[in-house]
């Protein structure tokens, strides 16, 4: 009875012992592959979103959320999603498009192409301002077969309809009584996708859940969250503390993460390039002796060695990375002779200060940054610094978004870029109908060139592949020169991930490391 009753004072010691050094200094936090933790993926995004309606600003989200008739699969070539079949007539001109059956909404409805339809005359309708609007110009009509089956008119033929139709299809009764721009849908979406949404706490995080009635590969991670982190060095202490399980790295970050134990590190390549946009509504960039000079005194190796960290390559196209790029284009080799030809023969005089006049107007203007993009505000900075070689006198302007209009501002590090059909991102960048001024379009410069219109109108309505990429190949020529941007770089995205998270597939990125994300419903944690 002794020697049980001291085996039991010992046991209770024991438990005691382990409970003070469990608690020292606090409670004991779980390691970041502790088999403890929840079955769900924190991931660190950069921004928080105004709205989450596809249709009406670009996010992460849509691979989560959302399912279109098409969807881009691991090289980037649109595939069958909820489409079942399409065909294309001979002339190019018709659409049949049947669906399949077993797709439904997050709140059970069923989707039917009263969905799809309901979607693109929303994109459509000027009322909402969609964006997209341009991707659906060519649509006369739709006509409905069946609940199953739609066929949609063209009024000629338009090559990159197949892209166009990844658009995410949004239900239909969900904005019966109210405005898309002011629908409650905005807030709190419902799709078709993966994953349903949860719960948003604004400033902080937003929710997501795996939705069990998945028509496609249903989600192995329970529960996604998106936790708001703008600073990048925040972002980095917390995927090295494991505190979030993803994030986009910034170059300078890359060597000491890819030393912490439980990450894994991806360097992708992406079709994502860095530049200063001209605003063509101020005189200065009226010259086109002006931009490029610029371009010219743009020191792309030094941004590609010294910012970039060799994550990167120069970039001189927006289609540098599609199989329609030409390559024998002007690049802008960095080259201070010329630069400085090109402003003396345009009657900039260098004064005794050091900076050239013409006409008592000072070569001088303001690139304006996002300043929670460190990548930005430091190539920013250091062209600028740059173009002091050439007489000119650039300030840069390091703000919040909240404090960005872009479309106002003198010059702007732009990221833009895409790996699917030629004319994505480039019709909506360059031609003058997309101007942000006049329409829900992304010429924020006001860019305006007739060359640059018709190339861009003919490259969509052109079906042969080989007469596409002369078209392509001449929009290169026309917009290398009369530039709209001076482009800097390539940048590769370098994403840290928990390494006990697979089934990552990889494949060229858009802008932002846009993407990455796009087979999450594939992903697995080994340890939960």
């Amino acid at each position: 009875m002794k020697k049980f009753s001291v085996l039991i004072l010992l046991m209770v010691l024991a438990v005691v012992f382990v409970g003070c050094s469990a608690n020292q200094g606090g409670e004991k936090q779980p390691t970041a592959t502790s088999s403890a933790q929840a079955n769900e993926l924190v991931f660190a995004s950069e921004s928080e979103f105004a709205g989450l309606n596809p249709l009406l600003e670009e996010t992460n989200l849509d691979a989560f959320l959302f399912r279109g008739l098409m969807r881009f699969d691991e090289h980037n070539v649109p595939i069958n999603d909820i489409a079942q079949s399409i065909k294309i007539s001979d002339d190019q001109m018709a659409y049949t498009i049947s669906i399949h059956r077993d797709v439904t909404f997050h709140d059970g409805h069923p989707l039917t192409v009263d969905d799809i339809m309901f979607t693109i005359n929303s994109i459509l309708d000027d009322a909402n301002g969609s964006y997209l609007k341009s991707d659906f110009s060519h649509v006369v009509s739709m006509e409905k077969v069946n609940d199953m089956t739609m066929t949609i008119q063209l009024d000629e033929p338009f090559t990159p309809l197949l892209d166009k139709l990844t658009v995410p299809i949004l239900p239909k009764h969900a904005f019966e009584g109210q405005e898309m721009r002011t629908a409650t849908f905005n807030q709190q979406p419902i799709g078709a996708g993966p994953y349903m949404f949860e719960q948003w706490d604004k400033g902080t995080s937003l929710t997501l859940k795996a939705y069990p009635s998945f028509f496609g590969t249903k989600a192995s991670i329970e529960k996604v969250i998106f936790k708001f982190i703008p600073d990048s060095n925040v972002r980095a202490l917390q995927l090295k503390s494991g505190e979030v399980d993803i994030a986009l790295l910034d170059p300078n970050q890359v060597e000491e993460l890819s030393k912490v134990e439980h990450l894994k590190l991806y360097e992708v390549e992406s079709a994502d390039y860095r530049g200063v946009l001209f605003n063509m509504k101020y005189p200065i960039w009226q010259d086109v002796a002006v931009r490029k000079a610029i371009s010219y005194g743009t020191d792309r190796t030094g941004i590609v060695k010294g910012i970039l960290h060799g994550y990167g390559t120069e970039a001189y196209s927006p289609l540098q990375k599609h199989a329609f790029v030409n390559a024998n284009i002007e690049h802008y080799k960095y080259d201070l002779d010329k630069a400085n030809e090109l402003l003396d023969q345009a009657g900039w005089q260098l004064a005794e200060d050091g900076f050239r006049y013409k006409d008592g107007q000072k070569l001088a203007f303001t690139i304006t940054a996002p300043i929670t993009d460190t990548v930005r505000v430091n190539m920013a900075n250091y062209v600028a610094e740059g173009y002091k070689e050439i007489g000119a006198d650039v300030q840069v302007a390091a703000l919040d978004w909240s404090n960005i209009v872009i479309e106002e501002t003198e010059a702007f590090m732009v990221g833009w870029g895409s790996p699917y059909d030629a004319d994505h991102h480039t019709y909506s960048l360059f031609h003058s109908g997309e101007s942000s001024l006049t329409s829900a379009g992304y010429n924020y410069g006001s860019y305006n060139n007739p060359k640059v219109d018709a190339l861009l109108e003919e490259g969509r309505t052109t079906v042969d592949p080989e007469k596409r990429k002369e078209v392509y190949g001449a929009l290169q020529e026309e917009l290398a020169q009369d530039p709209p941007f001076a482009y800097f770089a390539y940048v590769d995205a370098v994403y840290g991930i928990n390494q006990q998270i697979s089934g990552v597939k990889e494949r060229i990125l858009g802008h932002h490391g846009a993407g990455f994300l796009w087979n999450v419903e594939e992903w697995k944690w080994h340890d939960r």
